[in-house]
């Protein structure tokens, strides 16, 4: 970007970035603050598709607003997430079809409140 010389000029482009990177500022809300480290005994894109299809995209639409996986190895992941209600994430994970999907395929599951450092 070309800034002016002219101080008129230059004092209306400087509003105008800071309104341009306004949203930039406020990017606490899209933090992930969940961390989920899973075990199991499916393959890691067979968990993957399931958590993603059945609870992610299904169970946890309205309060999970980002995730990520990351694979440690073919029988674990961490699972990174955005999370604005963690009640909601509790009874998600304690509902029944929840709770059999990870009989079946023996899954353990950690749950961590992520907090950022500043």
């Amino acid at each position: 970007m070309l800034l002016s010389e002219e101080p008129e000029k230059m004092a209306f482009q400087a509003e105008t970035l800071k309104e341009i990177c306004k949203p930039v500022e406020d990017f606490h809300h899209l933090l992930m603050n969940t961390l989920i480290v899973s075990t199991f005994s499916c393959s890691f894109d067979s968990f993957k598709k399931d958590v993603t299809e059945l609870f992610l995209e299904d169970m946890c639409k309205e309060f999970v607003t980002a995730y990520e996986f990351v694979k440690v190895d073919e029988h674990k992941s961490h699972l990174i997430m955005n999370v604005t209600d963690l009640e909601k994430l509790g009874a998600a994970m304690a509902d029944p079809v929840a709770t059999e999907w990870d009989k079946k395929n023996n899954c353990n599951d950690t749950v961590y409140k992520i907090e950022l450092v500043e």
